[in-house]
């Protein structure tokens, strides 16, 4: 392959462009919805991407009128008149649109066409990049997955909605929440203490569970996607990097079995405790739980796993271990914008799906220092956008004169209460059970 540009016209649709600019200039109202759709560079005729700059720029945020002499002079003040082709050309533009009923039409018409030159143009330079090998294959996947997440962009609608509308909305969402016990509106923890506190795992939430190594965070959040598949019977996904498909299965079957996990690992299991492994699997196989467990994934991975699974199996939650490990889209990115740009990515997820989305993240270290090193929210590590983009933050603490005992700190709810929740762990059977809760701060 010599030549990676096809010596073909890029798409286009230069009388749906006119027609745009035309019915912009007839009425003035349209300008602000087309600015919801198009940018300048949307257009393909360079004359048309200076006109609509000038046009935005004229109409400015106060609404300012634009007719085709006030277009003129400020093209003229410009410096552009000569190159959108003078006078002629604008009268050509107003006679294009005899009517501005049709311009959100137009205007997407030109839209789509810009998305599918932005695909060529990104298809065309992964091309280049993937010819020339000056990057290894993480940094060209990462690059093109950047070039398509920005694509997608162009395609985004600007919509408000009325207060009658948000209102009717939120009563059946309140609505909808109604349970029988008058109690719980999301997705049951598995834990009643817990779900006293937060209610459940509410829909389009992002979770943070953060603790430092070892503490339990792969642990408790494998309980958390355990209790919704065995307990409530719905499905989730899991996207674990840091541990594999296998590691994870054992320590769900060992919690379910209640077999000691060490005598597992060592293959010294006895002949009963074998049988219940075989009764725990048999319960456990019921195509509920899916796991990716390929390492340094990225948030484009996940996302598309997670909507293909929610359309092909209707999952209701998600469940990432742990945030850190995601590729960033950009490795070059300082690593807080990184980290920063995931955690916004995971809330987004969680919104587009409307279902919670469980992270697990990792600590830094300023909590060891400290007296009884009970974490805080300022040890969220390497961005404070996690924080802010959580709806609801737990940090995991293990006190110094208790193993077992696993503290849950609700540092942050968005929609509730903070508080503390106490679990034990039975480490040899990988299981927790309930403690006695701590009253709400």
């Amino acid at each position: 392959m010599t030549d990676l540009t096809p010596e073909r016209l890029p798409p286009q649709n230069l009388g749906a462009e006119r027609a745009v600019l035309g019915s912009m200039l007839r009425n003035n109202d349209c300008i602000g919805e087309v600015s919801l759709l198009l940018t300048a560079q949307s257009f393909y005729l360079d004359a048309n991407r200076k006109i609509y700059q000038a046009i935005l720029d004229a109409h400015g945020d106060a609404g300012r009128p634009v007719d085709l002499v006030l277009l003129h002079d400020e093209l003229h003040h410009r410096g552009q008149l000569d190159d959108i082709g003078r006078a002629a050309y604008l009268a050509e533009l107003w006679d294009s649109a005899p009517t501005a009923a049709n311009v959100l039409y137009y205007a997407r018409l030109v839209r789509d066409r810009a998305m599918v030159r932005e695909i060529i143009r990104a298809s065309t330079e992964t091309l280049r990049d993937a010819y020339e090998q000056n990057q290894p294959a993480e940094e060209l996947l990462a690059d093109a997955e950047r070039r398509v997440l920005s694509i997608g962009e162009l395609g985004t609608e600007g919509q408000t909605y009325t207060d009658a509308e948000i209102l009717a909305e939120c009563l059946m969402r309140i609505d909808s929440r109604r349970q029988k016990d008058g109690r719980l509106s999301g997705l049951s923890t598995g834990f009643d203490d817990l779900d006293g506190l937060l209610a459940g795992w509410q829909e389009s939430e992002l979770v943070i569970v953060a603790a430092r190594p070892s503490v339990g965070k792969t642990a408790i959040g494998l309980t958390f996607a355990a209790n919704v598949v065995f307990q409530l019977g719905r499905p989730v996904f899991i996207a674990s990097m840091e541990q594999s498909r296998h590691e994870l299965m054992e320590r769900l079957l060992c919690a379910q079995a209640q077999v000691d996990s060490h005598r597992i690992r060592r293959g010294c299991q006895r002949p009963e405790e074998d049988d219940r492994l075989a009764d725990a699997a048999q319960g456990i196989a019921r195509g509920l739980l899916h796991i990716d467990d390929r390492a340094g994934q990225s948030m484009l991975r996940i996302a598309a796993n997670a909507r293909r699974l929610k359309r092909k199996y209707g999952i209701a939650l998600v469940v990432v271990d742990y945030l850190q490990l995601i590729e960033p889209e950009n490795r070059r990115d300082p690593r807080h914008e990184q980290v920063g740009q995931i955690s916004r990515r995971l809330k987004g997820l969680a919104r587009d799906l409307r279902m919670p989305v469980l992270a697990l993240a990792q600590l830094n270290r300023e909590s060891e220092n400290r007296a009884g090193q009970r974490p805080r929210l300022s040890d969220l590590r390497e961005s404070g956008s996690i924080e802010a983009d959580a709806d609801t933050v737990i940090l995991l603490h293990r006190p110094r004169d208790n193993d077992e005992r696993l503290d849950l700190l609700i540092e942050k709810q968005r929609n509730g209460p903070t508080g503390e929740v106490s679990l034990y762990f039975r480490r040899d059977l990988m299981r927790f059970e309930e403690a006695v809760a701590v009253p709400f701060r």
